[in-house]
Parts: C-alpha cells; sequence; structure tokens
C-alpha cells in the first residue's frame, strides 16, 4: 500500500476514534456503528477510485451472527473505522469471512441490524453526518494517481 493511502486511512481511524472513543479498549466505532461505517467508506471510495473496495461481513462459526462489518481494500488487508488497516488473520480461526463482493444493500442491512438505528449503549453519540464528512475530507486528498507505485 501506498504511503499517503496509509496515511489517509490511517487518519480517518484516528479522527473517528477522537470523536467517538473506546469503550473496554475496544473503538466505539466498532460496537455497532461498523456497519454504518463501512457503507459509508464503500460508497464514497467506489464513487473516488477505480480500484474498488468490498464489504465483509465477519461472521460466527455457525454464521446465524455477524459479530464485526469491515471494509477488503484493493490490496486485501482488511479496514474499518477503529481498528483501522488489518489483516483477515485477525478474525480467522474464531470467525468466518463472508465476503460482498457484489454490493447488496439488503444484506448489509441484515448484518448491521439496521443501518438506521442508535447505539444508546456503545457508541450514544453516534452520528452518520460526522462519519461521513471524516471519510470524504480525508478520501478527497486522495487521486487515483496515488494508487500508481512510484
Amino acid at each position: 500500500m501506498q504511503p499517503k493511502i496509509k496515511a489517509v486511512l490511517d487518519n480517518i481511524k484516528h479522527e473517528i476514534n477522537a470523536e467517538y472513543g473506546f469503550y473496554e479498549d475496544i473503538p466505539r466505532i466498532n460496537y455497532g456503528p461498523c456497519g454504518v461505517f463501512a457503507h459509508i467508506f464503500f460508497m464514497n471510495w467506489n464513487q473516488r477510485f477505480h480500484q474498488k473496495v468490498h464489504i465483509c461481513f465477519v461472521m460466527t462459526q455457525s454464521r446465524d451472527e455477524c459479530d464485526h462489518v469491515c471494509i477488503c481494500l484493493p490490496s486485501g488487508e482488511f479496514y474499518d473505522g477503529g481498528i483501522g488497516i488489518h489483516t483477515r488473520q485477525v478474525y480467522e480461526p474464531k470467525f468466518i469471512i463472508d465476503d460482498m463482493f457484489i454490493y447488496d444493500e439488503t444484506t448489509l442491512e441484515k448484518w448491521s441490524y439496521g443501518l438506521e438505528r442508535t447505539y444508546p449503549r456503545f457508541c450514544p453519540t453516534f452520528d452518520r453526518k460526522v462519519v461521513e464528512e471524516i471519510v470524504c475530507k480525508n478520501l478527497d486528498t486522495l487521486t487515483d494517481d496515488d494508487f500508481i507505485k512510484q
């Protein structure tokens, strides 16, 4: 991954964590609003760049519950607003990763347990407009040329 792209993604993570904080050392954005973050990031990234991202669901072994929703970057690395850049190995073998290669809002809605809900216990001040502003402001500093190896 190009250093400029990594720096922008790290900045998004830092701004999100500064806004929402942590609950018992876990980023609050990853306690529920992770699906909303993934949706916002997916839509805004894919509108801007030729190299696309897709959404991944971190599923229990039985596949009857989704533990987390994150992004798969063009590099194959994972990304979310709380942890930032990481790998599949963070979740395996405890969880199964379901890649959503073709966007399906019904599936995202299902495994996010509602994209329009609130998070009073773990992320009470969550505001999707704030998240979108953070994501857009940072992604706007990149261009497709930033993906070309120097």
